[in-house]
C-alpha cells in the first residue's frame, strides 16, 4: 500500500498537496500574521535603544517592504519555476527564512529590520503561493479547485496558528529569545522539501503505466503566453481587484492586533487575528469545491461581497464603540477573503492556461502585493493622523466596493473552462 502510494501519481499527489499546504503555512505565517503580536514589544524596545517614538506608521513601513520586494521580485521568480523547477526554490528560501529570524532577534533599529523585510519578501516569492500554486496545478488537473482551496488554507492556518503559538512564547521568553527558537523551524524542515517534492507526475516516475485520466489529459504546453495574457480585459480587471483586496486584507490583518489591544489582552487581541484567518481557512478550502459545482463567478461575487459586508460591520463598530459587531465583522471580512482568494489563483490558471502561468502569475503578483503592502502602512499613516482607525477602515470599505465591480465585469465560461481541460 505504501509503495503505491508512493509510485503512483493519483496518490502522490496528495502527498505533494500536504508539502505545499505546510510550506504556505510556515512561510505565510512566520513573515505575516505570526509578527503581529511582536509589534507592541518591539516598539518599546526600539524606542529605548534610539531615544525616539516610534509610531506605528514606521513600524508598518516594514511590512510594506516584505510585499513591495515580493511585488519586485515575483516575476523573476515565476520566470525561475518555469525554467528550473521549484524545489531548488523553495529550499533556498527555508534557508534564508531561518537566517532572516537569527538576525531579526540581534536587530537594533528600524533600519535592521526593513533590510530583514526586503529579504522576507523574496522568501514569499520563491517559497510562497507562486511557486506553490505552480506544483499544484501541475499535479491537479479535475481536481484543480478544491486542491488551490486547501493550499491557500495554509495561508490561513499559518497566520492563525503563529499569532497564538508566538503570544505564549512571548509571556516565556524575551521576544528577541522567541525569534531565535522561530529560526529553527525552517531548518527542520528543509529535509521533508528535498525527499518529498516531486515537480510533475512524470517527475515521480516516467516509466509508470498507471497513470489516471487525470495526467493523461494534463496539458503543460496549453494557454496564453504573457503578451497574450496582457492584452485581455480580464487580466486587468483580476489585477485591479487582486489589489483592491490584498490591501484590504493586509491593511486589516495588520493592525487588528493593535486595534483590538488597546482595550484587551494580549491573548484576546491575537485571537481576533486569529478569527480572520480561521475564517478565511473555511472560504478558502469551500470555495474551492464550490467553484467547481456552483461556477467560478457566482463564488467570486459571494466572496467579495461577504469579505465587503464584514468591512462594514467592522466600520459600525468603530463608529457606535460597540465590540459584538468588530468580532461579527472580523469572521465575515475572513470567510469573505478566504474564498476571493481561492479564486483569483484558480482563474489564474484557468483563463491564461500552463504555458506561461510562471510569469503570469508574477505580473498580477507585482500589482497585487503593491497594493497589500500599501495596506498596512497606509493605515497606519491614517491613524497616526486622526489617532482612529475610522476613515483607513471606511478606505477599505471603499476598495471592496471597486473589487466588486470589477469582479461583476469578468467574463468566466466555466463550460469553457472544463472543456480547455
Amino acid at each position: 500500500m505504501i509503495t503505491t502510494i508512493f509510485q503512483n501519481p493519483k496518490y502522490y499527489r496528495w502527498i505533494i498537496l500536504c508539502i505545499c499546504f505546510l510550506t504556505i503555512t510556515m512561510t505565510n505565517g512566520l513573515t505575516l500574521g505570526g509578527l503581529y503580536v511582536f509589534e507592541e514589544e518591539i516598539i518599546k524596545s526600539l524606542s529605548a535603544i534610539t531615544g525616539e517614538n516610534i509610531l506605528r506608521g514606521d513600524l508598518k513601513l516594514r511590512d510594506a517592504l516584505t510585499l513591495w520586494s515580493t511585488a519586485a521580485i515575483g516575476f523573476f521568480s515565476g520566470m525561475l519555476a518555469d525554467r528550473i523547477g521549484v524545489k531548488k526554490l523553495m529550499v533556498t528560501g527555508m534557508v534564508i527564512l531561518s537566517a532572516c529570524f537569527y538576525f531579526y532577534g540581534q536587530a537594533q533599529s528600524l533600519v535592521d529590520m526593513y533590510i530583514l523585510h526586503i529579504f522576507m519578501g523574496l522568501v514569499l516569492c520563491i517559497s510562497g503561493m507562486i511557486v506553490n500554486v505552480i506544483l499544484i496545478t501541475k499535479w491537479f488537473n479535475n481536481s484543480r479547485g478544491l486542491a488551490i482551496g486547501i493550499l491557500l488554507a495554509g495561508t490561513s492556518v499559518g497566520n492563525g496558528i503563529f499569532p497564538q503559538i508566538n503570544a505564549y512564547l512571548l509571556s516565556i521568553g524575551d521576544w528577541r529569545e522567541v525569534m531565535l527558537w522561530l529560526s529553527l523551524i525552517p531548518l527542520c524542515y528543509i529535509p521533508f522539501l528535498l525527499l518529498l517534492v516531486k515537480e510533475s507526475p512524470e517527475a515521480l516516475n516516467q516509466e509508470n503505466q498507471e497513470i489516471d485520466q487525470d495526467f493523461s489529459q494534463t496539458n503543460n504546453s496549453g494557454g496564453l503566453t504573457l503578451k497574450e495574457a496582457l492584452s485581455t480585459k480580464n487580466f486587468w480587471l483580476l489585477s485591479l481587484m487582486a489589489f483592491c483586496t490584498f490591501y484590504s486584507i493586509l491593511a486589516m490583518t495588520g493592525h487588528v492586533f493593535l486595534l483590538m489591544i488597546e482595550e484587551n489582552s494580549r491573548q484576546v487581541a491575537a485571537t481576533g487575528v486569529s478569527i480572520i484567518f480561521a475564517g478565511g481557512f473555511i472560504g478558502k478550502v469551500l470555495s474551492g469545491k464550490m467553484a467547481e459545482v456552483v461556477g467560478r463567478k457566482k463564488v467570486l461575487l459571494t466572496g467579495v461581497a461577504v469579505m465587503f459586508s464584514g468591512s462594514i460591520f467592522i466600520v459600525l463598530a468603530l463608529f457606535f464603540k460597540n465590540p459584538i459587531y468588530i468580532w461579527v465583522g472580523l469572521a465575515l471580512y475572513g470567510t469573505g477573503w478566504g474564498g476571493l482568494y481561492t479564486l483569483i489563483q484558480l482563474l489564474t490558471a484557468d483563463l491564461f492556461g500552463l504555458i506561461a502561468l510562471g510569469k503570469i502569475m508574477g505580473v498580477i503578483n507585482i500589482l497585487d502585493t503593491f497594493g497589500g503592502g500599501l495596506g498596512p502602512y497606509m493605515t497606519g499613516i491614517l491613524y497616526d493622523i486622526t489617532q482612529s482607525y475610522l476613515l483607513p477602515f471606511s478606505l477599505i470599505s471603499c476598495l471592496l466596493l471597486i473589487a466588486f465591480i470589477s469582479a461583476s465585469l469578468l467574463k468566466i465560461d466555466d463550460q469553457a473552462i472544463e472543456i480547455n481541460r
